[in-house]
């Protein structure tokens, strides 16, 4: 049995990727309070101990407004802390997975979607130290596979952490009879999380390298949630539920759209985002 070692661990991926695949693999997981990822001598010192064959490095502070108000922790955990876990790989000859973001193209003013080859232009703190750590992770281990990931949704689950996602947000102001406002201007990849679960052994298997690694979809933010409704049979009370953000990212609209054939060409299908909503309703009997 292999032996994955899990940074994060409390995360909404992580703690999912956690359940499903505790059988089929030895997993380690480790939160905040199990290994402090910014001590580099404490990171070689646990990971050399458990001797992983694979280190997925999910840890960070995806909160991108924490980020912006708190840039010195946002280096010391999402730059410092990766380059850290990556030396300690490379000691005990870990390979590596580096769970990284479409927000990486926050700032670029072409129009999506990119593939691996686009030259991102983050405009934000998580963007910004997210491609930092890209970039410094590649200069310490060549074990590595980076997985750009764009924002993943689904339902709150027993044990596991449930974030702002664009399914949960919309039924849960379903549930609270609030109306959610939000974007026509702003487009991305929004995956299921148990599509990209369900698929993660396989990343195992790939040539190291950059992954652009979730669903594809060229609908906007207030369309998808508009899809939702329609999906959970309130599609004739979207006045009601739904309201039109016009003005935000009205000067420059925001593409984070992501292309996904690379994955495609080594056999990984991740399903539109449409289908993805309907895989997610169906899991969850919705």
């Amino acid at each position: 049995m292999k032996k994955v070692l899990l940074t994060g661990s409390n995360g909404f991926f992580a703690s999912r990727f956690y359940t499903h695949y505790k059988e089929k693999y030895e997993i380690l997981p480790l939160g905040h309070t199990d290994l402090d990822i910014k001590d580099e001598s404490k990171a070689l010192e646990i990971i050399q101990r458990f001797k992983p064959d694979y280190v997925i490095h999910a840890a960070a502070i995806a909160d991108t407004g924490l980020c912006e108000r708190n840039p010195e922790l946002s280096y010391e955990i999402n730059v410092k802390g990766s380059i850290n876990v990556a030396k300690a790989c490379s000691l005990t000859k870990s390979k590596l997975v580096y769970l990284s973001s479409e927000q990486i193209f926050n700032g670029n003013f072409e129009c999506g979607p990119y593939d691996e080859n686009h030259i991102p232009t983050p405009n934000t703190i998580y963007g910004k130290h997210k491609l930092e750590a890209e970039d410094a992770l590649k200069g310490i281990i060549d074990e590595l596979w980076i997985l750009r990931l764009t924002w993943l949704f689904g339902f709150p689950e027993k044990n596991c952490k449930v974030s702002s996602n664009i399914l949960w947000n919309v039924i849960s102001s379903v549930l609270k009879d609030k109306k959610i406002k939000l974007p026509t201007n702003e487009f991305r990849g929004m995956t299921y999380v148990y599509d990209l679960i369900e698929n993660f052994h396989k990343i195992f298997n790939l040539p190291f390298g950059t992954y652009h690694t979730g669903s594809e979809n060229d609908l906007s933010t207030y369309d998808i949630a508009f899809h939702i409704l329609e999906e959970i049979g309130l599609g004739n009370k979207t006045d009601i539920y739904l309201e039109k953000d016009t003005e935000r990212y009205k000067e420059h609209p925001r593409d984070l759209r992501i292309n996904n054939s690379k994955l495609k060409n080594y056999d990984i299908f991740l399903p539109k985002t449409e289908d993805g909503i309907k895989n997610c309703l169906k899991d969850f009997n919705y």
